[in-house]
Parts: C-alpha cells; structure tokens; sequence
C-alpha cells in the first residue's frame, strides 16, 4: 500500500491538473497519450515530481505506461466522488 501512495500521490495531481484543462474537465474521455504528453512538460503541473513518479513506478514493478494507464482507470471510476475544479472530496449523497 506504501509503495502505491508513494507512487499516485503525485500522478492524481498531474492527472487532475491536465484533466481540468481539457474541454470536458473530466477524466473520462483521457487518453494515455496526452496524459504522456503533460507528463513530458516540464512546466506543466511544475509542482508534481516526475522523478517521484518514475521512481514509485519502479518500487511497484510496473511500467511508467502501466501505472499512468491504471491511474486514470482508478480516477474515471471514483471522479463522481471528488471535485477536479476545488480538488476535494465531495459529501456523499
């Protein structure tokens, strides 16, 4: 579970933050590809350690592709529950 946190905390920033300026502000319609693109763009999300990425992407033994892939896959499931716009858990219904 360390090993997973180490490796998303900062990956949900990135993907929020590239999520939030794309037309639907969602992550349902992400692609790895563009995901990839941010991830490659240094001064985007300047805030979000690619190295911390990379590095929590080799502690669990997956690709770097892999773990943006699942990443999204984990967000599009659960994006009901949180608020890309404030960044916060919504109250539950």
């Amino acid at each position: 579970m360390e090993k997973v946190l180490f490796a998303t905390d900062e990956l949900t920033g990135l993907i929020g933050a590239a999520a939030r300026m794309r037309p639907s502000k969602s992550v349902q319609d992400m692609e790895l590809s563009s995901l990839k693109k941010k991830f490659k763009d240094k001064r985007f999300a300047a805030g979000c350690s690619r190295e911390v990425i990379q590095k929590g992407a080799e502690l669990m033994g997956v690709s770097l592709d892999e773990l943006l892939q699942n990443t999204i896959l984990a967000m599009r499931a659960c994006e009901g529950e949180f608020d890309l716009k404030e960044g916060r858990i919504l109250p539950r219904q």
